[in-house]
């Protein structure tokens, strides 16, 4: 068992990314820290059930289309987990969008007024189109 779904065990950003592939670990720690600048919240590491296990989560303070943004370090599927607000999709259709998330966007779940979509970070390609959205999600349109 590793660090990351051993529900009893806390464990620390490095134990995390320790169970990545290690030509993964430097575009998610890169991807991580772009988080933080953008969203100008530090994350907090906290057990978010068998399928997230444990996961960095950041929730923006203020402002923007994006709700939460979860860090996942499953070693088997590193991703990103984020819940967007619906609205979002009414100022950036996802046809405007980087092709690379489509897969994700597909598969949204919407409950209410958010949608909760999933995406790989399985090359440096998908981080910076995953950043796109982040960045264009938080970029001061009100919370609806």
């Amino acid at each position: 068992m590793n660090a990351w779904n051993s529900q009893f065990e806390k464990p620390s950003f490095g134990a995390l990314i320790k169970g990545l592939n290690p030509e993964i670990q430097s575009f998610y720690q890169d991807f991580r820290l772009s988080m933080v600048e953008i969203l100008n919240t530090k994350p907090k590491t906290e057990w978010m059930g068998a399928t997230l296990g444990w996961s960095e989560n950041i929730v923006p303070d203020e402002g923007g289309l994006i709700r939460s943004v979860h860090l996942v370090a499953d070693p088997d599927n590193p991703r990103v987990e984020m819940a967007l607000s619906k609205a979002f999709f009414e100022a950036h259709p996802p046809s405007s969008l980087p092709k690379l998330l489509y897969g994700g966007l597909s598969t949204a779940t919407c409950i209410g007024h958010q949608a909760w979509c999933s995406w790989s970070l399985s090359s440096q390609d998908n981080a910076e189109a995953i950043k796109q959205v982040v960045e264009l999600a938080h970029g001061g349109c009100p919370r609806d």
